[in-house]
């Protein structure tokens, strides 16, 4: 993974200040702009390729990313002004835009919900599941596990109720979920704290790979009904920067869909230039076996429709009233897609 780090003083209006992250630039020579990711996962992946590969710096810019660490130091850093650009979670998006924020998703990231849940082999044996029973039978095997997600009110915590009320569990009272750092879930699987977990690429795979977990379920295969063909992350401006910088914006939108390109035509030359650039202590072959694995969670071309927008709405008014009367207008700036 990548070493250097800086720190980000102020930004947001505080809301990091004293937190260490990582900044990555492409270096001089274009026009400067700064993205936010929440870490280096799959969560960002054509953003990632992009810019790994070159396609930003062709389309004259010069790309910094700056890990803040988590999604909700991303929404605070684009809406404070901190950095010009944000990758997030569409359901973050629309929350923001339920109280009052502005900010406009303008081109998808992931186009499934990619965080693929697994679970230990050994709690797999346990219970009886194998990764070929229909859906909905592994999830009514899940009760009385210890299952991991990021945060209350997370992605990997909608994520998973969702999946197990599938199976006719309820998540409150038939299962534990606890909250473990993304970083540290594969860990915490392996020592046997916990018995699943939920995440974007690459540690899920890792898991499996390694011979530790085994699939549990695959959103990211578009085997979840309900969220197929999903906006789940998406890259985010506010309004006024998207305004006043449409042929940045434009030459942003280029890169990043030759970056989806690459991954869908070539996953192993997407893997290649990954691991080279963000993920050098991870093993080239894993790297190029989870592009290859993921390739179809990118959009070629990609689409921020109203009817994405329709299925995203109407998985978070499974959580939560509050988003009920945000439009497709109000959260959604598709401009650019095709530029």
């Amino acid at each position: 993974m990548i070493t250097r780090r800086m720190m980000l003083g102020g930004i947001a209006g505080g809301a990091l200040a004293g937190s260490a992250t990582r900044s990555l630039s492409q270096g001089a020579g274009g026009r400067p702009v700064t993205i936010a990711i929440g870490g280096y996962t799959f969560a960002y992946l054509p953003l990632l390729a992009a810019t790994a590969a070159g396609f930003m710096k062709d389309e004259g810019l010069d790309v910094s990313l700056i890990d803040t660490g988590s999604g909700t130091n991303s929404m605070a850093a684009i809406l404070g002004g901190s950095v010009d650009v944000a990758g997030l979670v569409m359901s973050d998006v629309i929350l923001a835009v339920a109280k009052g924020q502005k900010i406009n998703a303008f081109a998808p990231l992931m186009s499934q919900y990619a965080s693929d849940a697994v679970i230990s082999r050994k709690t797999a044996e346990k219970i009886g599941l194998a990764p070929q029973m229909p859906l909905k039978e592994r999830m009514a095997r899940m009760k009385g596990l210890t299952l991991a997600i990021s945060g209350r009110g997370s992605g990997t915590d909608k994520i998973w109720r969702y999946l197990l009320s599938l199976g006719g569990l309820d998540p409150e009272k038939d299962v534990s979920l606890t909250v473990v750092k993304l970083d540290k879930m594969y860990l915490a699987l392996r020592s046997g704290q916990i018995d699943g977990f939920n995440t974007t690429a690459p540690a899920n795979n890792q898991a499996v790979e390694d011979g530790l977990a085994v699939w549990a379920a695959r959103p990211s295969h578009g085997e979840v009904p309900g969220i197929e063909n999903f906006l789940y992350t998406v890259l985010c401006g506010r309004p006024d920067f998207l305004d006043k910088n449409p042929d940045t914006v434009a030459a942003l939108v280029r890169g990043m869909t030759r970056g989806a390109a690459l991954i869908r035509n070539d996953p192993d030359a997407a893997g290649q230039v990954l691991r080279e650039r963000f993920f050098q202590q991870t093993s080239l072959e894993l790297i190029k076996h989870t592009v290859s694995d993921q390739r179809m969670t990118v959009s070629v071309p990609p689409t921020l429709s109203e009817q994405q927008f329709a299925h995203n709405m109407e998985f978070e008014l499974k959580f939560s009233d509050a988003v009920r009367g945000v439009t497709y207008q109000q959260a959604i700036n598709p401009r650019w897609l095709g530029t």
